[in-house]
């Protein structure tokens, strides 16, 4: 009896686990409608509800404060940043230019 409730509680506490993610990308800019010169960056939620919001393309732009408000948002929840995927890069190499890479995965967790 003992080693079925082991196996029970290992077997809830492991789902409660891979359940709580949260997964933000930043994809083209006409996932959401967004202007050309706009990425969509999408957030998925550990209860499955999508989020699209359009943020500037251009760092210059203020590219990385949109990415960074939300970014914070989840870490203050309590998530960790367990990996990032980097997307396709197209900047040309000067500062005024350089943009968000469309395809970069973040994932986050409960630890």
């Amino acid at each position: 009896m003992k080693k079925l409730l082991f196996v029970l509680t290992f077997a809830f506490i492991g789902h409660q686990s891979f359940s709580q993610m949260y997964i933000v990308t930043i994809a083209y800019n006409s996932l959401a409608g967004c202007s050309s010169d706009q990425r969509t960056l999408t957030t998925v939620s550990p209860t499955g509800t999508e989020t699209n919001t359009c943020i500037p393309s251009l760092i210059s732009q203020g590219a990385l404060i949109s990415l960074n408000q939300e970014l914070n948002s989840i870490i203050s929840q309590g998530y960790k940043l367990i990996e990032t995927n980097n997307g396709y890069s197209d900047n040309n190499g000067t500062i005024d230019n350089v943009s968000l890479n469309y395809g970069t995965i973040y994932y986050f967790a409960i630890p």
